[in-house]
């Protein structure tokens, strides 16, 4: 059984070595395979624990087969200056084990595939000994050396290539052979030596120039099955194939010993040919299909796991046809799929070419399809727009940038139900008197760890920012902050409180009371309110963690939607006013019925969601002296014009009081990291850890802008055409 070690490197390495990793999970337990890893190497290697190539990494690359690499390179969470070259890890890596040979497989086309073989060792890629620079700068040369047994190995493994090619097709292949034998002497050997191998084998070879070869390449012509070339060549070739082809991501890479392996097991590694893509890192935009490619290479490069990699071709080519697609192969008028959507696709296609099998509830039929938004609208433009209607109805301007910043948090993280579409109620409440555009918050204090923040009727969101504030300086000062908040209105995602304190470094958590809109367990009619409580954790080398939850079935908001939307609700929401169960929202929301706490009724538990929303009005409205129940006022709907009075709670906790900042992050980095690396019980679906999706929602929209339903632009169109303050022109129609 083959061993592979995992290293997901730097930059994007982790995220196109995600889908993968999952498939060699999933084949370890079936007893396929052995896995080992994520091992570190690289720039973040080398910032976490002093090497590029760690000594528990080089015992782990010895002890396996096959090493399956993310990416070495730069990387935006490491300085510069901490690892100015990444990339000899990579150096190391093939000079340990004598890795002298590469091959690139690229799916040019729906019809062709074209494999790069070349040297990895000699020629262009020569030792130092080979190359000269003069200390003024002068003059520099670079030695080309090349001998027949090296060409000769190089030319023999890509007719190995091409002999596994035609076995799998059922059809001779086309063999090219290039170089520049016009001009360099390392040419015309290459150009002798392969034309010796080639009749050795009783294959046919054909010669090309590097120019004519790279024109055919450009030009569109027939894409020869395997070419055979030198180092610097091939590199090029391969990644002018590539863009052919539409994206650097379509190029899996091998670097490979012939022969017996020469130190430990190792006999290759396996790697996508695209670099650590360090502006792409953390959005959740790569193109895994690279990383699926590289792992085609490695099963394929042994007989008891060729068939495996076969079939994983197979499913990464029917992906590549039929999507979803990142946004380098999406066409025009597709809307771009996430990372992780690929990945999810590809292992669903792997399911359904199973021998025997058939495509799985997670198959590509399962997959959701979501309704294009009417406009898209740039954060930034958003949060401007924000802050000058705010500033228009009378709110000071920090306090409007406060309220901005929080609606912003929401409109990128993916919650709509608390972005941008809650402004015109705000807009609403400041006209009508039941919040007030101005004045100060007031904190009670003995000097201690605990505060309260009266907000006399304030914005929620500039309130609680006091109060988060207070719970800092505190928490720096005692070692923990506790605030609680009474005469307040609603203050948007708690997860932005929260976010905002983990970017610290700090753990927080956030709740807050709202108006009666949930029936407790057993009862039909409202008396609690939806009371989200929210935890952030700051975590090593990703953004924090933040947990972010209503303690009902679901937040308001989702009914909001679902009216905009014009949709239906799954049974389980909400009761109507007589107490029946509906899929109705008009039914339940605004203020008809009652939605129901998180578990939706006796036999799923909501004993639990009933007693969390209890807990938080205990932990808000009873500790702050404010009112509870239907003594809170509710945001999109109330009688009369009252202040919602709600209450909230921010805690904030030092670390590192504790212990070592540092090691909590990399302990919580473990944790989520074993987490998603579970198997799932619904094949192609990963397992996925609290704020994950949001995070690589913020990534995405902060490049595409933030997606508004009809309903939600036309209430701000209106907005903005009542006020004189104009939306600018969105992203796309």
């Amino acid at each position: 059984m083959i061993r592979i070690a995992l290293l997901p490197g730097d930059g994007v390495g982790e995220e196109v070595l995600d889908g993968p990793s999952r498939l060699l999970r999933r084949l370890a337990e079936q007893g396929a395979v052995e896995v080992t890893g994520p091992w570190p190497v690289g720039a973040r290697a080398a910032a976490d624990e002093g090497s590029v190539l760690p000594e528990a990494t080089i015992e782990a690359c010895d002890a396996a087969d096959a090493l399956l690499l993310g990416a070495v390179g730069e990387d935006p969470r490491v300085p510069p200056e901490v690892c100015p070259r990444p990339e000899v890890a990579l150096h190391r890596l093939r000079e340990r084990y004598d890795l002298r040979i590469s091959v690139r497989e690229i799916p040019v086309d729906e019809d062709s595939t074209l494999t790069v073989v070349r040297n990895l060792i000699g020629g262009s890629y020569g030792g130092a000994a080979d190359r000269t620079f003069s200390t003024d700068g002068g003059e520099a040369a670079d030695v080309l050396r090349l001998t027949p047994g090296r060409v000769a190995e190089v030319v023999h493994l890509a007719v190995d290539v091409l002999e596994q090619r035609a076995t799998t097709t059922g059809r001779p292949g086309r063999l090219v052979s290039v170089d520049k034998a016009n001009l360099y002497a390392t040419g015309r050997l290459w150009r002798q030596t392969a034309t010796e191998v080639a009749e050795a084998r009783g294959v046919p070879v054909e010669h090309r120039y590097v120019d004519r070869a790279a024109f055919e390449l450009g030009s569109g012509a027939a894409v020869p099955d395997v070419m055979v070339t030198e180092g610097l060549l091939g590199d090029i070739l391969s990644d002018l194939a590539a863009g052919r082809a539409g994206s650097p991501a379509l190029c899996g890479s091998a670097s490979i010993h012939p022969g017996a392996p020469v130190r430990g097991r190792c006999q290759g590694l396996f790697e996508p040919a695209h670099g650590s893509a360090p502006r792409r890192a953390g959005r959740g935009q790569a193109d895994p299909l690279g990383g699926f490619l590289a792992l085609v290479s490695l099963l394929q490069h042994f007989d008891e796991t060729r068939p495996i990699g076969d079939r994983l071709r197979t499913a990464t080519r029917t992906v590549l046809q039929e999507g979803p697609w990142t946004y380098d192969l999406a066409p025009d008028g597709v809307a771009p799929a996430s990372t992780s959507e690929v990945a999810d696709a590809v292992l669903a296609a792997f399911d359904a070419a199973a021998p025997g099998g058939a495509p799985s509830a997670a198959g590509p039929a399962a997959v959701e399809v979501v309704e294009e938004p009417v406009v898209r609208v740039p954060a930034a433009e958003l949060e401007a727009w924000t802050v000058e209607v705010l500033e228009s109805v009378g709110v000071r301007p920090r306090y409007a940038r406060e309220v901005a910043h929080v609606l912003g948090y929401a409109d990128l993280s993916g919650i709509d139900s608390h972005g941008i579409a809650r402004l015109p109620a705000y807009v609403t409440m400041i006209g009508n008197g039941s919040i007030a555009a101005d004045g100060e918050p007031t904190v009670h204090s003995d000097g201690g760890a605990v505060a309260l923040v009266d907000g006399h009727g304030l914005l929620g969101h500039p309130v609680t920012e006091v109060a988060l504030t207070e719970a800092v300086e505190r928490a720096r000062r005692s070692g923990v902050g506790w605030v609680n908040v009474r005469r307040s209105s609603h203050h948007g995602a708690s997860g932005s409180y929260a976010y905002d304190a983990a970017r610290q470094g700090l753990v927080c958590l956030v709740a807050t009371n709202t108006g009666p809109v949930v029936a407790p367990a057993g009862a039909y009619r409202p008396y609690l309110g939806t009371n989200p409580l929210a935890l952030g954790m700051p975590v090593a080398g990703e953004e924090p963690m933040v947990f972010d939850m209503a303690t009902s079935a679901v937040a308001g908001g989702k009914f909001e939607i679902a009216l905009r939307t014009g949709r239906s609700v799954p049974l389980g929401w909400g009761l109507t006013a007589d107490g029946r169960d509906t899929t109705d929202p008009a039914a339940v929301y605004p203020g008809k019925g009652a939605l129901l706490p998180l578990g939706s009724d006796r036999e799923r538990s909501s004993h639990k969601g009933y007693g969390l929303g209890l807990l938080v009005e205990l932990l808000t409205a009873v500790l702050a002296g404010g009112p509870f129940g239907p003594g809170v006022g509710n945001l999109t709907f109330r009688s009369g014009a009252r202040p919602p009075d709600t209450s909230h709670l921010v805690v904030v906790l030092d670390p590192a009081r504790l212990g070592e900042p540092a090691a909590m992050q990399d302990r919580t980095a473990q944790l989520l990291t074993e987490l998603r690396g579970l198997a799932p019980v619904d094949e192609g679906v990963a397992v996925r850890t609290p704020g994950q999706r949001s995070a690589a929602e913020r990534a995405l929209r902060r490049e595409r802008g933030v997606p508004l339903d009809a309903g939600t632009h036309a209430a701000l169109q209106e907005l903005a055409d009542r006020l004189g303050r104009p939306l600018g022109a969105p992203v796309r129609g």
